[in-house]
């Protein structure tokens, strides 16, 4: 049975635009399961980069992987897994980095650096291509996916704000930052900052989250890593809420939720000081550590397309985590989190889009993950049609998405 509603444009409240502008053309591995379509789709954009580096993301650790020395048989190239929490490169690729930024690039090689300094990395991706024709043209593209609005979650410095104020796109994002990013701009720019972002530990692509039970890869004894010491955690928090600012703590798995409930916890009278206190993610959150966060106040931001990381990450996820990923009914019936208030919803870019969004809110393998579309439309949406709409069509039968995109509402009525 084939039903259409019409919903407001899309409200991504996680991605990091000027990072994904950058690779307007860069190579998407999004929909490629096999390796060897992998390297034909790679062997084309070599032929047009002429010994350039080649960029590509959306690669799947769990569907298809190259030795380094596969990789060095390749010109320069750096691959990101989807996650973007991991990062394959070869000899010719770190040379291209080495150019711009120096020695240090020579660190990427370490997992554990990466984590830790996964921001500094993006933001070298980021500026490598950073352009006001790319992220206007990113923008307009973004319209033809059903999106109107998407934050920013990784300010890389205060040239991205002149770049989004020269496209006239201010209205159409919202800026977090790095505590040190913060510190550095000016205090103009600092006025253009809605919060600050922490990372607490990494993803399941990386087998970087940080869990309370080990992935099943390797040895059995791999529990991710979390960023910070507890004590550090807490005192890092403290200095964000000092600057008045929102926050936004990216913690997937559930030992890092733990960690990060249990420092906001210690800091409880201090946080009336911010505006907004989000965890990004969320996936391993329990009903335990919801109801900890809801009495905090702590708002969760999360994403439906990670929902099938559930069966994509089968071979590193126990059967109970993959069982309570996303669990947003839990959330919202038991919890009481309540969506467009306190739960909100973005993409992260994995993939941006209605198409996705909407199949893995409405269509999950695990019923605990299913969002309504009221639900949906009130976590996901614009309050209004003036900027315009989507016209959803929801086949049950097939559990498929297909849209249309309409116009603004003032465009609708002069017709």
């Amino acid at each position: 049975m084939e039903s259409t509603v019409t919903i407001p444009l899309l409200k991504d409240h996680h991605s990091h635009p000027l990072f994904y502008s950058a690779f307007n053309h860069a190579v998407s591995l999004n929909e490629v399961q096999h390796k060897q379509l992998a390297e034909d789709v790679l062997r084309q954009s070599f032929e047009h980069r002429n010994g350039e580096l080649t960029v590509a993301h959306g690669w799947r650790s769990n569907h298809y992987q190259w030795s380094q020395a596969e990789l060095e048989l390749m010109p320069p190239l750096a691959v990101f897994n989807v996650s973007l929490h991991s990062l394959i490169i070869n000899r010719g690729g770190m040379n291209c980095l080495r150019l711009k930024y120096g020695d240090i690039v020579k660190q990427i090689a370490d997992p554990v650096w990466y984590e830790n300094n996964l921001r500094v990395v993006l933001n070298w991706f980021a500026n490598l291509y950073a352009s006001r024709e790319n992220l206007s043209y990113f923008f307009a593209k973004l319209r033809d996916l059903g999106i109107h609005y998407l934050e920013e979650m990784l300010l890389v410095d205060e040239n991205e704000i002149q770049i989004f104020e020269d496209c006239n796109l201010l209205d159409r994002t919202r800026f977090w930052s790095a505590p040190d990013t913060f510190q550095s701009l000016s205090p103009q720019a600092k006025t253009q900052v809605h919060g600050l972002k922490l990372f607490t530990d990494g993803a399941f692509g990386s087998e970087s989250a940080a869990l309370h039970r080990p992935f099943l890869n390797g040895e059995g004894t791999n529990r991710g890593m979390l960023i910070y010491k507890d004590s550090e955690l807490t005192n890092t928090i403290d200095q964000c809420l000092e600057t008045k600012k929102s926050l936004a703590i990216h913690a997937i798995g559930d030992r890092a939720i733990e960690q990060t409930i249990s420092a906001l916890k210690q800091l409880e009278p201090r946080l009336k000081r911010a505006p907004e206190i989000r965890i990004e993610h969320a996936q391993l959150i329990s009903e335990e550590q919801a109801n900890m966060a809801i009495d905090l106040g702590i708002k969760l931001c999360m994403q439906p397309n990670f929902s099938s990381d559930s069966s994509d990450y089968a071979d590193r996820l126990d059967q109970a985590y993959c069982i309570g990923n996303n669990p947003f009914r839990m959330l919202i019936d038991k919890v009481g989190y309540t969506p467009g208030e306190d739960l909100l919803l973005g993409s992260d870019g994995m993939p941006h889009g209605i198409e996705s969004a909407a199949r893995n809110s409405f269509f999950p393998e695990i019923p605990s993950q299913k969002i309504s579309i009221p639900e949906f439309t009130a976590a996901y949406c614009l309050d209004d049609f003036s900027k315009g709409g989507i016209n959803l069509k929801i086949d049950e039968s097939t559990r498929t998405i297909s849209y249309d995109i309409l116009p603004p509402e003032h465009d609708q009525s002069s017709r």
